[in-house]
């Protein structure tokens, strides 16, 4: 399946079918990512730039905890 047709499919869902979807892949897509600093970059990125101001605070406050020696998402 193509990315928009992914997207298309899952705009779809109901909003508890796409946490859903969400639970399933972003703990596997992490764990392809994590060993990679730009990759992850990159991701965050992408999501402050699409998500606003929200998702730039949460991801400031999470790579604060990666600095301290803590982490979020193991």
């Amino acid at each position: 399946m193509k990315a928009e047709e992914f997207k298309e499919a899952f705009l779809v869902l109901s909003e508890n079918e796409q946490m859903s979807v969400l639970r399933k892949l972003l703990p596997v897509f992490w764990r392809t990512i994590k060993g990679d600093p730009k990759k992850v970059r990159e991701m965050f990125s992408m999501l402050s730039e699409e998500c606003g101001g929200s998702m730039a605070n949460m991801i400031s406050m999470m790579e604060m905890r990666g600095r301290k020696g803590g982490s979020c998402c193991g």
